[in-house]
C-alpha cells in the first residue's frame, strides 16, 4: 500500500468514528427536542417557534469557525429542526402552488423538508386553509424589490384575523422553460403577472410579438407548458425538473439581485428577540394632516420604519388602508405607548404581528 492510499485510510477511519458520533449527538438532540415537543403540547404552546429559530442560527454562526462556511452549517441545522418539529407535531404549511413555485422554495428554505407542503391554487385559499385551522401555517409573499407589493396578499390581512408570525427573504431567478429551442417559432409565453413583469425586458427585446399568458404561479406555467407541449414558461430550473422542461435560457429577470420577501402567516404570535419587527394596517380620516400626524408620532419616538404601503378602501372612493412595518416589538413599552397613540388617531386600526427580523440570514 502507498503512502497515500495509507494516509487516506487513517483520514477515512477518523471520518468514520466522527460519523459515529454525530449521529449520536444528533439522536440525543432530538431526544431533547421530543421532551420539549411533549411540554409545548402539555402546556399549549406553538410548536414552531421563529424566536427560537433565530436564536439556534445566531449560536450556530458564531460557532462556527470553518473550514465550511456558516450558511452549510445552517443549512444543516435547518434539516435538523425540520425533522424534529415532525416529531414533536408533524405540521401542514400551505403555499401557492403548484409544486416548483417560489413560494414552495421559499417554504422548504424556511421549514425544510420534514414537513406536509400543502399547495394551494390561490394566496386567498392560502389565508382561508389557515384561518378554518385546516393547515398550521401559510407561507405568502408580500413584495418584492422591483415590482413592489402583493395585493392579493394584504387584501387577505384585511379580511382575515391571521397574523404575521414570521418572514423570510427569497432571492428570485427566472428560466424560459419548454420545449421548443427556436425562439423565432413561440408564439406564446405562460407566467404569473408579477414574474412577467419582473422579466418584461427580456420579452421585450428578444420575444416581442408573443402572447404573453398570466397563470395563477411559475410553477402552473410550468405544468401548463409540460401538459400541452404548447409555448414556454417563465419559472424556476426547480420547475423545469419537476415538470421536466428543457431550460432555453436563464437569468431573464430584468434586474440582478431580485428578491421576494415571504411571511409566515398562522394564529399564533411570536414572542420577542434581540431584533424584531411589527407590522400594522390602518385607515385615518380624510382630512389634511392625518397621515403625517402618524409618521410624526414614529418620528417622534425615533422608531425606523422599513415599509409604508397604501391599499383603497374598496367601500369609499379615494380613501385608504396604509400597511406600515417597523423595527420593534410589540411587548416593548416605547413600542407599546407608539402603538397606543396611533391607533387613537385612526378610524381602522389593526396589529398585524410582531416577528423576528430575517436579519442577514439567507433562505
Amino acid at each position: 500500500m502507498s503512502n497515500a492510499e495509507e494516509e487516506l485510510k487513517k483520514l477515512r477511519s477518523g471520518i468514520d468514528s466522527l460519523d459515529s458520533e454525530i449521529i449520536e449527538l444528533i439522536q440525543k438532540r432530538a431526544g431533547f427536542a421530543q421532551e420539549i415537543g411533549r411540554v409545548k403540547k402539555e402546556s399549549g404552546g406553538p410548536i414552531y417557534r421563529p424566536d427560537r429559530e433565530k436564536d439556534v442560527y445566531e449560536k450556530v454562526t458564531k460557532l462556527s469557525n470553518g473550514p465550511l462556511p456558516a450558511s452549510v452549517i445552517r443549512a444543516i441545522y435547518r434539516e435538523m429542526m425540520s425533522g424534529t418539529i415532525a416529531l414533536e407535531h408533524p405540521l401542514k404549511i400551505g403555499f401557492l402552488g403548484p409544486e416548483g413555485s417560489f413560494s414552495h422554495s421559499a417554504l422548504r428554505s424556511k421549514f425544510g423538508t420534514s414537513i406536509e407542503a400543502v399547495p394551494q391554487t390561490s394566496i386567498p385559499d392560502v389565508f382561508r386553509m389557515v384561518e378554518e385551522e385546516k393547515l398550521d401555517y401559510g407561507v405568502v409573499p408580500v413584495e418584492n424589490s422591483t415590482e413592489g407589493q402583493v395585493s392579493s396578499t394584504l387584501d387577505m390581512f384585511l379580511e382575515t384575523d391571521l397574523l404575521v408570525y414570521s418572514e423570510l427573504y427569497q432571492k428570485i431567478s427566472f428560466s424560459l422553460l419548454g420545449f421548443e429551442t427556436d425562439l423565432a417559432a413561440v408564439k406564446r409565453i405562460y407566467g404569473i403577472r408579477i414574474g412577467n413583469e419582473q422579466c418584461r425586458n427580456w420579452i421585450s427585446a428578444n420575444l416581442p410579438n408573443v402572447e404573453v399568458v398570466d397563470t395563477s404561479s411559475t410553477a402552473m406555467a410550468a405544468k401548463l407548458v409540460s401538459e400541452r407541449k404548447d409555448g414556454l414558461a417563465i419559472a424556476s430550473k426547480i420547475a423545469g425538473e419537476i415538470y421536466n422542461l428543457n431550460v432555453i435560457a436563464d437569468g431573464i429577470e430584468d434586474y440582478a439581485g431580485n428578491t421576494t420577501r415571504f411571511l409566515v402567516i398562522g394564529k399564533t404570535e411570536s414572542p420577542q428577540t434581540k431584533e424584531d419587527k411589527t407590522s400594522i394596517v390602518f385607515s385615518i380620516p380624510n382630512q389634511t394632516g392625518s397621515l403625517f400626524q402618524i409618521l410624526k408620532t414614529f418620528h417622534d419616538a425615533s422608531v425606523n420604519l422599513t415599509k409604508i404601503e397604501s391599499r383603497p378602501l374598496k367601500r369609499n372612493l379615494w380613501e385608504y388602508h396604509f400597511f406600515i412595518d417597523f423595527i420593534g416589538h410589540k411587548s416593548d413599552p416605547k413600542i407599546k405607548s407608539l402603538l397606543e397613540t396611533v391607533k387613537s388617531q385612526c378610524t381602522i386600526f389593526k396589529l398585524l404581528g410582531s416577528y423576528p427580523t430575517a436579519g442577514s440570514f439567507p433562505t
